[in-house]
């Protein structure tokens, strides 16, 4: 057992923490274990460094929040890591910068993208991995998209149990060792770049960003070979659905999905957080989702209130009225931070998400009821249940798509 916790390096829960601490009395062993999951043990304080910080921050998944860089890496646990050369040990991974995640982030409602591509991705989100510096200090970092641009989030803070459920690690295969310090320049000045998020995925503008655009950009400014061809949106309902609200780029739609199936990169290792039931219980309303894309028919007018309320808010925004100028103070945007792309679409984004994940978090009581008793070579029979997909069209009856 002890072999295997070391080996996988899954997170334990509380429950399954105490039963740990019964079958390892060894405490060295214990902090060992603790350590290779991101814990420290405060009596084993040589472990820390390996454990890494002890820290987390109030940053969610694709929101603004008040931690630049500038403002986290003057704490400086940040930088107290176990650094192997240009890299770093954690979480029993050897992270290099440059290195690509692939993560299933903890914002219930946030596969959208992935449920409607083609093929059908596990993960909605991508990062990359970089070193930043401070007086002296060397700071591990994840570079991301969120709603307002690029940000640097603390490694650790990224990849806890927080923020993430799962995530894989990618390495381009070409990238030169000799390159980290052009890397780790070139994410720092991506930051500096970017003014706002961007819904077309293959886009080359560097002020407009999503999270397969800036690691396409990345490859491309290190002379690399970038990834491709894109996936696409090939569904025929689900292009009518997107077509209904603006969405242009459907022929090259460039999901994470597309950089697992790339002969470029590697998968290098994985970040496993222990959450199971949530990624089960997210697969039932994906596939939920995806059907009412696929099948049904938006009308615009008809919208969720507050989708409708949003649009007309974006409109005032990028005219710069007067309302726009309140409406920017309320929604903390502006006419050069909002999203490039079809404003339905960015209208839509949040009261999507938020349907979504409600209907996940409905569910997962009685996913996890019967989940233990699943053989994982299963799973695909358990995620066809007509019990519980019967319960995820109850939860999802998304009553603004009328059936065609």
């Amino acid at each position: 057992m002890v072999d295997c916790l070391l080996a996988t390096g899954v997170r334990l829960d509380e429950d399954a923490l105490a039963t740990f601490e019964g079958l390892v009395p060894d405490l060295a062993l214990r902090a060992e274990i603790l350590a290779r999951q991101g814990k420290r043990c405060p009596h084993t304080p040589a472990l820390h460094a390996s454990a890494g910080p002890d820290l987390d921050l109030k940053i969610e998944v694709n929101r603004d929040s008040p931690w630049p860089f500038e403002r986290w890496r003057e704490q400086a646990g940040f930088s107290e890591y176990e650094f192997v050369g240009e890299g770093v040990r954690y979480r029993g991974l050897e992270l290099m910068p440059g290195d690509l995640l692939l993560p299933n982030v903890n914002l219930d409602g946030n596969f959208v993208y992935s449920a409607i591509s083609d093929p059908k991705g596990f993960c909605p989100h991508s990062a990359l991995f970089g070193i930043f510096e401070h007086e002296g200090r060397r700071f591990p970092t994840i570079v991301e998209t969120y709603e307002k641009g690029l940000r640097a989030v603390p490694l650790c803070v990224f990849v806890n149990e927080r923020y993430i459920s799962y995530a894989e690690v990618y390495r381009h295969r070409d990238l030169p060792t000799d390159a980290y310090a052009k890397v780790n320049a070139w994410l720092a000045g991506a930051i500096d770049r970017a003014k706002g998020y961007n819904f077309d995925t293959t886009d080359t503008d560097q002020t407009y960003v999503c999270c397969t655009s800036v690691t396409q950009q990345f490859y491309a400014a290190m002379g690399l070979e970038v990834v491709g061809p894109p996936g696409a949106i090939r569904d025929a309902g689900i292009r009518q659905t997107m077509t209904t609200l603006d969405y242009p780029w459907l022929d090259a739609f460039l999901t994470p999905i597309d950089f697992v199936l790339s002969p470029l990169l590697e998968c290098v290792g994985v970040i496993d957080n222990g959450q199971m039931t949530r990624l089960v219980t997210r697969e039932f309303i994906e596939r939920r989702f995806r059907h009412c894309f696929s099948t049904g028919r938006i009308d615009p007018d008809r919208m969720p209130l507050h989708a409708r309320v949003i649009f007309f808010g974006i409109g005032q925004m990028r005219r710069r009225t007067l309302i726009g100028r309140l409406v920017s103070m309320i929604m903390g945007f502006d006419h050069e931070n909002l999203p490039k792309g079809p404003d339905r679409i960015l209208a839509i984004v949040e009261p999507l998400e938020a349907e979504l994940g409600g209907a996940v978090r409905k569910l997962m009581p009685e996913v996890s009821a019967r989940l233990d008793e699943v053989d994982p070579d299963a799973i695909e029979d358990f995620l066809a249940d007509p019990t519980l997909c019967a319960r995820a069209e109850a939860l999802l009856p998304m009553k603004w798509i009328h059936p065609a």
